[in-house]
């Protein structure tokens, strides 16, 4: 756990093949670590952290360099381009059309000619661009103007009050628990398993045995 937690979330989110390799190989080791009481911990535990150390040191090489990140890590291919297959692309990357339309269906997407460009990322996921017909409308498209919204702020969890978010929002404790009596009818705050408020200034809540005074149920 520790040695995954040190090689970071790229790890787990953005899984190349050389990550995945790592990733087996110290499972691997651990799992005979557990298992073969006969064997010296030192070495296996010494393994463990070199190949722990070997993606932090990747990493920080295609941080610095790019040459050596399209090495190590490869780079996006351009399989749709502009509505077209790029058969060549493909060829290199080892991509029939079976596993493209696979790819696509992930999407939602049946048809391939809604699709104006498709990247096939280094991770094996496929990015796409659908044609302008065919992307669900947004209010832009249609000159509507909307209000900023933001993310809500977390108040209360598992019963007790975060200070320094009440600080952030410049609310008080005294402010947030008449609140919650009011419109929630708690009696203290080991009542609310959860508690936010959104950009907007209105307050909800998940309280243990919900009976509001002044909401309907």
């Amino acid at each position: 756990m520790v040695l995954t937690r040190l090689m970071g979330r790229e790890q787990i989110s953005q899984l190349t093949f050389f990550d995945y390799v790592v990733g087996i190989t110290i499972g691997s080791i651990a799992g005979t670590l557990t298992t073969t009481f006969q064997d010296p911990l030192l070495p296996g535990l010494l393994g463990m952290f070199i190949w722990a150390l070997l993606p932090i040191l990747t990493g920080f090489i295609t941080l610095k360099w790019v040459p050596a990140r399209k090495i190590i890590e490869g780079e996006p291919i351009t399989v749709i381009q502009n509505g077209k297959l790029d058969e060549e692309a493909m060829a290199r990357q080892r991509l029939n059309y079976d596993d493209l339309m696979m790819l696509l269906r992930e999407k939602n997407i049946f048809n391939i000619n809604e699709v104006e460009n498709a990247i096939y990322e280094r991770n094996g996921e496929l990015a796409v661009q659908l044609k302008s017909q065919f992307r669900p409308v947004i209010p832009a498209d249609l000159n509507i103007s909307t209000q900023f919204e933001g993310l809500p702020t977390t108040l209360v969890q598992d019963g007790v009050v975060i200070q320094n978010r009440l600080k952030e929002v410049s609310l008080s404790k005294d402010w947030l628990f008449k609140k919650l009596q009011a419109e929630y009818g708690i009696n203290s705050f080991d009542q609310v398993s959860m508690a936010q408020l959104d950009t907007q200034g209105n307050l909800y809540a998940d309280v243990i045995d919900w009976n509001p005074p002044n909401k309907p149920g």
